[in-house]
């Protein structure tokens, strides 16, 4: 087994050198501005006969390599070799490329342990928030995350909340601005009738349980919670007064947390000011106007970080049961990342009770880590999976057939 794992290392190791110096092609502009179309190729390591495996290790090489031709974070590949773990860390944490389509165009294996696809890709830098098709697409590759918006709201010191059909204001207004820029929400009137008044209080108030048993009940993969309030504004000028008209201020504060493990994903905060005779009509003015600039925002949020999801990797939580000894539990922790498609760096968190949790830094969907999970063989041990949410996955380790 030992040497088994040296060998795949080995391979690693060189797949890593190759890649560096093969996948790169010139690139060149397909549309005016900071668009291009380049050619780019990405390697795979072909384990136990597994192409689909490789495939998709390459493809996302190839995808990887494309934005880095256009941003121009090329890496010489002595540095890379010498260097990969940490350049693996970091290479991604600050770039804007973003892939808008591509196609693969060529797949050749190299050898009996190499497998290499060739892509055609559109890449653009810097802004994404008002492109419609790419955010579209990073939606896609995302596995299409489904939202859903929970503000509790004063009005002029008037509680709005509403337990009906009917939206309160800022959550009106978040929701339009984000199914515009195509982001799928949840059916929030089916939501209304199915949860209960104290769940939702407790969610809006930072309880990760009752945001965790919301997202079990309406399907939800993101919850925006928050708070917003408006208020008459203190002096306000004079010629508002003369005219009769009231000077309203409004803030609204917003956290994005995936709704399954409670990880915070962005917040936002941002106020506005609306006047208006009537304070009522000014105060919803005024929650209209900050939440369009806290959605906005927090949509840009999302989107980068998102971004970085897809192209860098994310974290998906592993909890592992029926571990019978530590011994157990340090070879299959070694198999992961080897005979799992997707899977980076496996980080133990806790082994107790013969439980273990892990944190996966993986590319990839929690689904797909799963369906290697239960498929693969990991003799002399087989994975049970019992339950899967988009960012976690609950899974037993059995020994024998």
């Amino acid at each position: 087994m030992q040497r088994k794992i040296l060998h795949m290392q080995f391979l690693l190791l060189f797949l890593i050198f190759y890649n560096s110096v093969f996948s790169q092609s010139p690139s060149f502009s397909a549309a005016p501005g900071d668009q291009q179309e380049v050619i780019a190729r990405g390697v795979g390591l072909i384990m136990g006969g597994d192409l689909a495996k490789a495939e998709d290790d390459a493809k996302n090489s190839a995808l990887r390599n494309a934005v880095e031709q256009v941003i121009g974070t090329m890496i010489q590949s002595d540095v890379l070799v010498q260097n990969y773990q940490t350049i693996e860390d970091n290479i991604y944490s600050q770039t804007q490329g973003y892939v808008q389509s591509f196609s693969v165009i060529n797949k050749a294996q190299r050898g009996d342990n190499i497998l290499e696809v060739t892509i055609k890709a559109v890449v653009k830098k810097g802004d994404l928030k008002n492109d419609l098709e790419a955010i579209g697409v990073l939606i896609a590759r995302k596995g299409k995350p489904r939202l859903m918006v929970l503000i509790d709201e004063k009005n002029m010191d008037e509680h709005y909340y509403s337990w009906s059909v009917d939206m309160n204001t800022s959550e009106n207004e978040i929701m339009n601005d984000l199914i515009g820029k195509g982001f799928p929400f949840v059916d929030r009137d089916v939501v209304m009738r199915k949860l209960q008044k104290d769940m939702v209080l407790a969610a809006l108030n930072g309880d990760e349980a009752a945001a965790s048993s919301i997202a079990s009940q309406t399907g939800a993969e993101v919850l925006l919670i928050g708070k917003a309030v408006s208020k008459p504004a203190s002096g306000g000028p004079a010629v508002l007064k003369q005219a009769g008209m009231v000077s309203c201020q409004a803030s609204i504060s917003l956290r994005a947390v995936r709704a399954d493990d409670g990880t915070i994903l962005v917040t936002s905060s941002k106020q506005a000011a609306a006047a208006h005779i009537d304070q009522l009509t000014g105060g919803t003015q005024a929650l209209q106007k900050a939440a369009k600039i806290a959605a906005d925002d927090l949509s840009d949020k999302i989107i980068s970080r998102w971004q970085k999801d897809v192209y860098s990797g994310t974290t998906i939580n592993l909890r592992l049961l029926n571990v019978e000894t530590f011994s157990d539990l340090m070879k299959f922790k070694g198999m992961l990342p080897l005979y799992v498609r997707g899977v980076q760096k496996v980080f133990q968190r806790d082994y107790s009770q013969n439980t273990a949790l892990f944190d996966l830094d993986v590319r990839g969907s929690a689904n797909q880590i799963a369906e290697e999970l239960a498929l693969k063989d990991f003799s002399p041990y087989r994975v049970e999976v019992i339950s899967v949410t988009q960012n976690t996955i609950v899974a037993k380790l059995n020994k024998g057939n």
